[in-house]
């Protein structure tokens, strides 16, 4: 099959932007990319699909995503709780820890289908507790086409520690099992979908309720499997504290001294970090998860990410969730990346769009370990792309389809989405899932769900009549 006419924003090592230009794939893999004049006449059999007006650009790569909290988009915003502790523990855990299997399943396949809208084919997942069903959400991934790394959750907090800070029985399990159940799901899950689904240690954050020893068993076991490993880490600086209280510099330093550092590690916000924790995360091969809506959304941050790239740290990008973030659409983020990171520094030099693509393509590929194969297209690469239509009063006139697609399209601007070769979207229409049947499934659990955990104060301020 050959996508023919469109701008193509190839991300190979020369960065090459090619005018009327072409891919052809076969199989999974891109097979040639070129001008189209070239390409049709080399491959004058293969199936055309006229792709003319549109930027065409490797899929999109997140980072960062809480599934099961797709369904909770935007219940940060009603009566807001002052502390990251109170919201965690009096609003999120009662919730999702009041989740049947079934709505766990419904809030992943909501988030899935939004983040194929939106151009993202890849992403990482942080937290998939016990309650949630680890094969249902993991059968969603396969059958709907995405490119999926799950972290199941490995945690080690004693049942008197969960019940002295209030954590919700629903979100707790013991240490064994949560280990075990990640192995488990492993052996059953890894490479499944054509290849496209991986299985890692989901890690909650390195905090005092939490016994430490636990990664370094987790980080042995993951060697020993080449899995991947994602925690929170070195966000507010109550954790820098508590790295210090235990004789470490920092809270990057803590995660080094129990294992956690190295290649096949995505750490997720990094707000805190500073020069001395860039230099060692980039000398250990780290990733770091920027998630700049969501810092922003609660106050944190931001993430000294022109720093951190600057270090030569591998910083990929992530939406986070939708109770703060409210998007899973990495085009929005990508805007917001940019404009951060120039207020920080003071300077719209500070970093370019061309920069932050990258952040979200080639340092998302290799976040998954998969830089090898995913991020750019080149011959022999894996065909992961999406097109942009920019036939739309705010994307015209394309000066520079760089600029064009992190600063002025917008989720709803994707038209086409291939993921392995597959037809995912095509005319915005999602072939693998069925749109309506997910949202009406959804608007029928989201309010129950509240009304079995008990919570309120999730709705407007102002009075509904």
């Amino acid at each position: 099959m050959i996508f023919s006419h469109g701008t193509v924003i190839t991300m190979n090592p020369l960065r090459e932007i090619i005018e009327d230009g072409a891919l052809v794939v076969s199989g999974d893999r891109i097979a040639a990319v070129g001008k189209t004049a070239e390409l049709r006449s080399r491959y004058p059999d293969a199936e055309e699909v006229d792709v003319g007006g549109h930027i065409v650009m490797p899929g999109l790569i997140d980072t960062h995503v809480h599934l099961a909290q797709t369904m909770l988009r935007g219940v940060s915003e009603g009566k807001r709780l002052p502390d990251f502790s109170s919201w965690l523990f009096a609003r999120i855990f009662p919730l999702q820890g009041s989740y049947s299997e079934a709505d766990a399943a419904a809030s992943a396949r909501l988030g899935i289908l939004e983040m194929l809208k939106s151009g993202t084919t890849g992403f990482v997942e942080c937290l998939l507790a016990e309650r949630y069903g680890f094969d249902g959400i993991a059968e969603v991934c396969v059958t709907s086409g995405i490119r999926a790394a799950l972290g199941k959750v490995a945690m080690a907090v004693s049942p008197e520690t969960r019940d002295e800070l209030g954590w919700h029985h629903g979100m707790w399990q013991t240490r064994e099992s949560s280990i075990q159940q990640t192995l488990d799901a492993h052996d059953r899950w890894e490479g499944a979908g054509d290849g496209r689904l991986q299985v890692w240690f989901g890690c909650r954050s390195a905090e005092p309720a939490c016994d430490l020893t636990l990664y370094d068993e987790v980080s042995e076991l993951a060697r020993a499997r080449d899995m991947g490993i994602t925690v929170h880490l070195a966000e507010l600086p109550a954790d820098n504290d508590f790295a210090r209280s235990l004789g470490f510099r920092s809270h990057v330093e803590l995660a080094g001294g129990h294992g956690l550092l190295g290649p096949r590690t995505v750490l997720a916000h990094c707000t805190v970090a500073d020069g001395d924790d860039h230099r060692l995360l980039a000398s250990t091969g780290t990733s770091v998860s920027h998630n700049p809506a969501n810092n922003a959304s609660a106050a944190w941050g931001p993430a000294a990410v022109t720093d951190m790239l600057e270090a030569g740290v591998n910083v990929a990008l992530g939406c986070d969730a939708a109770p703060s973030n409210a998007n899973l659409d990495l085009l929005r983020d990508m805007r917001i990346a940019c404009h951060s990171a120039r207020q920080r520094a003071g300077t719209r030099l500070a970093i370019g769009p061309e920069t932050v693509l990258e952040m979200a393509t080639l340092n998302g590929a290799r976040a998954l370990g998969l830089g090898d194969s995913l991020g750019s297209l080149e011959p022999g690469k894996k065909a992961d792309f999406i097109t942009i239509d920019t036939d739309a009063p705010h994307l015209q006139p394309v000066w520079n389809p760089v600029a064009t697609g992190v600063f002025a399209a917008q989720g709803q601007d994707v038209d086409t989405v291939v993921i392995n070769g597959q037809t995912v979207m095509r005319n915005r229409v999602v072939l693998t899932m069925d749109e309506a049947a997910v949202l009406e499934d959804v608007g029928g659990r989201y309010r129950a769900v509240a009304a079995r955990a008990g919570v309120s104060g999730l709705e407007s301020e102002w009075p509904t009549v």
